[in-house]
């Protein structure tokens, strides 16, 4: 017989990736509501619309962003309903956390794309750098504007994922732990090739630590550690800090500035909905203002110019 709980057993079904955050988040819940022990054994099930509200308001009034509000609102809510289906939520409890609003996000407040003058500047200077450290820190980078990959799918490539002939790399571990195949374009190939000369085929993860000149092949770098090459590249190449999902973002913005279709841009991305992919759009003005200039029905002066019937 099964004896999880509900915070368990709706943690226990997220992939690692998703579980990390929000696990963190409830751990702040836990501090607030001044329960005791392990998140997992913490009956979040029991609360009631009220009391999600309040852990709502008590997050905006601490300054959290909106869109941390609505994960941890989003938790509670998936806990409740775990509950639910575990037949220890009643359906009038169950239907009144449903009813929690998640708090509206502007789309353009989140993130930054880099320009393409940007990306030619950050992948040159890393380029330049002819230590180990620059091929592989240049690599990464490259990956990650060349195929979109979220941090924690590039944190979790193997050599044995790359596959240069084809011009793709396999995403074993992709959110919603569906695998996909990625392309590369043939831009970035040079920067892997020059990765893997230095690397070595050897098995084990496509990105390690370096101390001393020395290739660690028996280690990974974590997703933080990509975070800080990221942030410490893209701040000495361009001026500005720049998170690896804002690479992501370039990527994205990149793809419908070529005129890729939403739909092909979405599967790039891997996105399971383009409406998730449509955020990352970033986009300005001049965009909508050169597709608005291409709006011609052809009148050919067919109209005089007279008052209106």
């Amino acid at each position: 017989m099964n004896n999880q709980t509900p915070t368990a057993l709706f943690l226990s079904r997220l992939a690692p990736s998703g579980r990390r955050p929000l696990r963190s988040q409830l751990g702040t819940v836990i501090k607030l509501l001044k329960w005791k022990g392990e998140v997992e054994a913490q009956p979040f099930h029991t609360l009631n619309y009220a009391q999600i509200e309040y852990v709502k308001r008590h997050k905006l009034d601490e300054g959290k962003s909106p869109r941390t509000v609505n994960l941890v609102v989003f938790a509670l809510k998936a806990i409740v309903k775990t509950g639910f289906l575990m037949g220890v939520v009643d359906d009038m409890q169950w239907r009144q956390v449903q009813a929690v609003k998640r708090l509206p996000i502007n789309p353009s407040s989140r993130g930054k794309a880099l320009s393409s003058s940007s990306v030619g500047e950050l992948i040159t200077t890393s380029y330049l750098d002819k230590r180990y450290i620059g091929k592989r820190d240049c690599c990464i980078l490259a990956l990650f504007l060349s195929t979109g990959l979220r941090r924690f799918e590039l944190a979790n490539l193997t050599v044995s994922d790359i596959h240069l002939d084809k011009r793709t790399l396999t995403v074993k571990s992709g959110k919603g732990k569906k695998p996909r195949k990625q392309p590369i374009p043939t831009w970035a190939l040079t920067y892997i090739d020059n990765w893997l000369r230095v690397r070595t085929h050897q098995s084990g993860g496509l990105f390690n630590p370096i101390w001393n000149n020395v290739i660690k092949h028996d280690r990974s770098l974590s997703s933080a550690a990509l975070y800080q090459i990221v942030k410490a590249r893209t701040l000495a190449a361009t001026g500005i800090t720049i998170s690896p999902h804002d690479l992501r973002r370039t990527f994205i913005t990149e793809l419908l500035n070529q005129k890729v279709d939403l739909s092909t841009a979405s599967k790039l991305a891997g996105h399971a909905n383009v409406t998730t992919t449509q955020i990352y759009d970033k986009r300005d003005e001049s965009v909508m203002r050169e597709a608005i200039d291409q709006l011609d029905y052809q009148l050919n002066g067919q109209l005089d110019g007279g008052e209106d019937d």
